[in-house]
């Protein structure tokens, strides 16, 4: 990453590094109250402020772009927007197993912002760059995903009978679901893995992995939804996403080369 991207993706670095610090010295030290209240506020706030920083950089120039890179970059920035509505929520939710649930599904506008750009983006890169074979790639990085969570999630119903919930089963669709979307991103950072897309793209990606990992440690590893170490990656994908849009902007504003 050149100094010019990494200075404007520095104060989402330099926040993420701070609010990871900060959630460590309270759980080491076992301050309960003080990493409740960080869990309760700061997912929301940093959704929120990633995202008002993405919608103020790309609605400039309009909602209704053809450039597909700059739509790509203002759903992931409404989506964030999405997202700190629904951590407020969640916070106001608590834990019940209802509230699980609930939270589940106010996630998934957001998530589905986050697909529609991303596809719509992947299917323009297809398209010029003359790949044949597009709909077995849009295939698999449905089908993937999908058949991973159910094989994994079948083993455990298997294992343990009793975990297989309504809860459970829809946290596994959408994990699938969120799989998909890092693949996309994946597939996107390897075809411009030695260009300027790189950078922003591999923010993206790691983001979204992130909010991956949390949904495997709800599903599979017993983390609730409001725990620290769920609510940290949580925190850090929003952080990570807002860096990723911070440096998408910089490169248009450069005139750097995108595929639209």
């Amino acid at each position: 990453m050149t100094m010019s991207k990494t200075r404007r993706a520095l104060p989402f670095f330099l926040g993420g590094s701070l609010a990871a610090m900060i959630w460590i010295v309270l759980w080491f030290l076992g301050l309960d109250d003080s990493l409740l209240l960080m869990t309760i506020f700061l997912p929301p706030f940093s959704a929120l402020a990633s995202g008002t920083i993405g919608v103020a950089y790309f609605s400039q120039e309009g909602f209704m772009r053809e450039d597909r890179f700059h739509m790509m970059n203002l759903m992931l920035a409404l989506a964030l927007i999405v997202f700190a509505i629904a951590e407020t929520a969640t916070g106001a939710i608590g834990s019940s197993e209802t509230g699980y649930l609930a939270i589940i599904l106010m996630q998934l506008p957001g998530l589905l912002l986050v697909a529609l750009g991303v596809a719509r983006y992947l299917r323009v890169i297809t398209e010029v760059l003359n790949y044949r074979n597009d709909k077995a790639i849009a295939g698999g990085i449905i089908c993937i995903p999908f058949g991973f969570f159910a094989v994994a999630g079948a083993i455990k119903a298997i294992a343990v009978p009793e975990v297989l919930t309504v809860e459970s089963l829809v946290n596994i669709m959408v994990a699938a679901g969120i799989g998909s979307i890092v693949l996309a991103l994946g597939m996107l950072l390897w075809v411009f893995r030695q260009g300027e897309l790189a950078a922003p793209l591999g923010l993206a990606f790691i983001a979204m992995l992130l909010y991956l990992a949390r949904s495997i440690l709800w599903c599979w590893f017993g983390f609730t939804p409001l725990g620290p170490m769920f609510q940290v990656l949580v925190v850090e994908s929003y952080i990570l996403l807002g860096a990723s849009i911070s440096v998408a902007r910089g490169l248009q504003n450069g005139k750097a080369g995108t595929v639209t």
